[in-house]
């Protein structure tokens, strides 16, 4: 059994359990998770925001958006007007729950009163930057040079250059950077090695991307967007029981279970149905509860796990309204080609032409899409 946004979810297909009493304990807590959930209102805005920051930062790397919702309870005593401290962090938690544009607006009304706010310019950079606003998003990675360490906008720019014209320049100049000792900080060198592991599978260096994947998580082992994008890495190279190896301990969590799926049907697990169908059963769940599903992974789900081409289209079309990252552009193009939909197709042409995108693994797939 698995608790799914409130419900007790099966994953063997029968009916939803429900217990017998209200003393029938349902799940447990770690003590990390118990520190976080449990603990006493804060009585000031400084102990609020310690605590917020917490919640937000073990959701991100549990890849768990309850905690994101712990976060808001925390920060909802201390938000009448909220300070510059607290603007930030619910924009954090705007931004992982795809809200981009009440973040953007929340961020460019806090910079507009508090220009040296750097973190602010690195979040609004992102968000401009997964929206495919690369103009924006290099002007906000400007704009924080006034207020942090010269490293971390190289870091930004490099983010925004990666899905242009400038992707070999943007490549050489981490690779400089990781050998160099400017970077000492952890976050940032996680930050870096992160970066160099994506545009070496961009550039399709696979082993290169193995070295920058590893670097990072020596140093960030429990860090669900690495374990998550070495898995995928481990799924293009043709390798189902690894991911299987690694994430069979973590069936709690959605992104994991869409991967184990993969992986399972890939090498024909004897688990894959029953991986399939709790992941189906978490779309269901959220849909009953009302919980918005990351289109991203719905479509993912639809081209790899349970195909239907003409869903997937309709679910990676919406996606790509609200993101356009590299992983979008290969799902739409994905979905575009099996629905055999020349109009998706020519919005993932223009896309690649009018900001020179390169990608090993759009152009191995379809060869058309070189700029």
């Amino acid at each position: 059994m698995i608790l799914c946004g409130g419900l007790l979810v099966s994953t063997t297909g029968a009916a939803p359990y429900t217990p017998d009493n209200n003393n029938t304990v349902l799940a447990t807590l770690s003590d990390s998770q118990r520190a976080l959930t449990l603990a006493s209102p804060p009585q000031n805005e400084a102990d609020a925001l310690r605590l917020a920051r917490a919640q937000i930062d073990y959701g991100r790397q549990q890849g768990d958006p309850r905690f994101l919702g712990y976060a808001q309870r925390t920060l909802a005593p201390f938000s009448q007007p909220p300070s510059p401290a607290v603007s930030l962090l619910w924009a954090d938690i705007e931004q992982q729950r795809h809200q981009f544009t009440r973040a953007r607006t929340r961020l460019t009304r806090l910079l507009e009163q508090h220009p040296n706010q750097g973190q602010g310019w690195l979040m609004l950079a992102n968000i401009e930057r997964v929206q495919g606003q690369f103009d924006a998003a290099r002007q906000a990675c400007g704009n924080a040079a006034n207020s942090l360490p010269p490293t971390t906008v190289v870091l930004c720019q490099a983010s925004v250059q990666a899905m242009t014209d400038q992707h070999q320049r943007a490549y050489a100049t981490l690779q400089s950077l990781a050998d160099s000792p400017l970077v000492s900080d952890t976050t940032q060198s996680v930050w870096l090695q992160t970066l160099i592991a994506e545009m070496a599978i961009q550039q399709g260096e696979p082993e290169r991307a193995q070295r920058a994947l590893d670097a990072a998580l020596a140093l960030a082992p429990q860090d669900a967007y690495l374990r998550y994008l070495q898995n995928d890495l481990w799924l293009q190279q043709g390798h189902p029981d690894a991911v299987i190896a690694d994430l069979k301990n973590w069936q709690d969590r959605d992104n994991a279970l869409l991967r184990l799926a993969i992986a399972g049907q890939r090498s024909q697990h004897p688990q894959a149905g029953q991986w399939q169908q709790a992941y189906q059963q978490r779309l269901d769940a959220a849909e009953f509860a009302g919980r918005t599903v990351h289109q991203r992974e719905h479509a993912r789900y639809l081209l790899q796990v349970d195909p239907s081409p003409t869903e997937a289209l309709a679910v990676a079309r919406d996606n790509w309204q609200q993101q356009k990252e590299l992983t979008d552009l290969r799902l739409l193009l994905a979905a575009a080609t099996a629905a055999d939909n020349a109009d998706a197709q020519a919005t993932a042409r223009d896309f690649i032409d009018t900001h020179g995108v390169h990608d090993a693994a759009l152009q191995a797939h379809w060869p058309e899409a070189q700029p």
